[in-house]
């Protein structure tokens, strides 16, 4: 009996410490600022979704800078009430740019980070989400995109900015990615597809020249026929009736 309480009591302590090491991985993952991306495939476009969970030990944060890799170019930030937004951009040599562009403002330039600056800062134990809407660059399945962010604090600050390595630990301040999938190719050919199928559709379903259709104009002429049709039988009928009693 003693036996089976030592192996009961060691499987139950085994257990404890097992799940004190799930617990406690999951608490540390939780703690990182991280990114979860609408579409992860390279060249299409995502919004990614950054979710800040806590302040710099205890401090709370006045501001957030995230740093946009060179493939990407242009980056929307979506508005967050408590929150202003300032873009920094540089010049960027793309062979696509030139000056018949349509915004030539926009043409060789590429945004280099967006900043949000909080109007009351964000309490150390509150978090807070914010999306930036994008074009992920070219790769293939499994590259990493890592984009670093600069929490800025009413008391000191912390740099997310630290690369996870294949095979390593999570290191203490790592910096938030997207795991990139497969391009999806096809797409234009599949467009054009549905828009000639649609096409078809439409072309098939029209009547062909020349062939009778009803209209309001020969449907009310025939309603009209039809009823002097029954008006004059009516007086006919009427005659015969008055012929009849003046017999």
């Amino acid at each position: 009996m003693q036996q089976r309480r030592r192996l009961v009591t060691g499987v139950t302590a085994t257990a404890g410490i097992a799940a004190a090491i799930v617990l406690g991985t999951a608490v540390a993952a939780s703690a990182h600022i991280s990114a979860d991306a609408t579409d992860t495939a390279a060249n299409s476009y995502t919004t990614l979704t950054f979710s800040v969970p806590h302040g710099c030990d205890g401090s709370p944060t006045t501001a957030l800078t995230f740093h946009v890799p060179e493939p990407v170019i242009e980056v929307t930030p979506t508005v967050n009430p408590n929150w202003t937004i300032t873009k920094a951009t540089e010049p960027y040599t793309s062979k696509s740019a030139s000056a018949d562009d349509e915004n030539p403002e926009d043409a060789g330039t590429r945004v280099t980070s967006v900043t949000y600056t909080a109007a009351t800062p964000l309490p150390a134990d509150e978090r807070d989400t914010f999306q930036l809407s994008l074009s992920l660059p070219d790769g293939k399945a499994g590259d990493l995109v890592e984009f670093p962010v600069t929490q800025t604090c009413e008391q000191g600050s912390t740099e997310w900015d630290q690369q996870q390595k294949a095979g390593e630990d999570e290191p203490e301040h790592p910096a938030p990615s997207v795991t990139l999938t497969s391009a999806i190719t096809g797409a234009d050919d599949d467009d054009d597809h549905a828009a000639e199928h649609a096409s078809d559709e439409a072309s098939g379903s029209a009547a062909p020249t020349g062939e009778a259709t009803a209209t309001p104009d020969n449907v009310a002429r025939g309603l009209g026929i039809a009823g002097l049709v029954v008006g004059a039988v009516g007086i006919v009928s009427a005659v015969a009736t008055a012929r009849k009693r003046t017999r």
